[in-house]
């Protein structure tokens, strides 16, 4: 599967996300351990709150966790895992039945290889609310690939943000969300805009990270052919950003 496809497949499924995406009290907590392509063993720590799946995955011969953010609908799931630069270094898409997920990694060169886990413990626990969602946060897959940056200022329970996203090429199309300010409620802030259309964004922050959906398929935000805000955004930074950075 190439990069060039594994975008597109991200972008259709965590397009469709409505309501139901909302933040729940208790949280699931999940062990897996299983094998890429059935020898490199890998450990992964996974907390479920609604569609949106995040924690370390550990490949074992290296001992080192690293940060992972993805989403899950039904029993697709889409895990992308972060080096600390925000750089993607390889994305899991698989299918979550019973105990156990399986399907492909692909590094963002377009290399493939088949991963299975399987469930070894779960826990309840209560959902975690950052102290601060102030900093920096990116994405990037790559020269050839897309990339896109969050910044935000947390003042009380509100939020100043600035996002710009970068399709890959050929077209280096773009989705900007100019300095806004939101309501903060349990990590979760609703944006809003009906000036091209209905659209409709939920960002939800967590420790070391930041996730962007639609919902309501309220699609209509302006943005460049192609081009969204949507995604898995790594925290690189926890200082207040400066704003006005386009």
């Amino acid at each position: 599967m190439k990069k060039n496809v594994l975008i597109p497949i991200f972008l259709l499924f965590i397009w469709g996300f409505g309501e139901n995406a909302f933040a729940q009290t208790k949280l699931s907590q999940q062990t897996y351990d299983g094998f890429i392509n059935g020898k490199i063993p890998i450990s992964l720590l996974l907390t479920f709150d609604a569609n949106l799946v995040y924690g370390t995955l550990t490949y074992k011969k290296v001992g080192q966790p690293i940060k992972i953010i993805g989403t899950i609908e039904k029993e697709n799931i889409l895990l992308h895992e972060f080096a600390t630069k925000a750089d993607i270094t390889g994305i899991y898409y698989g299918t979550k039945k019973d105990d156990e997920i399986k399907g492909s990694w692909a590094s963002p060169t377009g290399k493939e290889l088949s991963f299975s886990i399987q469930k070894t413990t779960i826990i309840q626990i209560d959902k975690p609310e950052n102290k601060s969602v102030t900093g920096s946060y990116a994405y990037s897959f790559g020269k050839n690939g897309g990339t896109g940056n969050l910044y935000v200022q947390q003042v009380k329970d509100k939020i100043i943000i600035e996002i710009q996203a970068v399709k890959g090429p050929p077209s280096y199309n773009q989705a900007i969300i100019e300095k806004t300010n939101l309501k903060l409620l349990k990590n979760e802030a609703i944006y809003e805009n009906n000036e091209y259309g209905k659209c409709k964004l939920k960002l939800s922050f967590f420790e070391g990270g930041a996730n962007i959906i639609y919902l309501n398929e309220a699609y209509e935000c302006g943005f460049g052919n192609g081009a969204s805000v949507i995604g898995n955004y790594l925290k690189f930074d926890n200082k207040a950003p400066k704003f006005e950075q386009f």
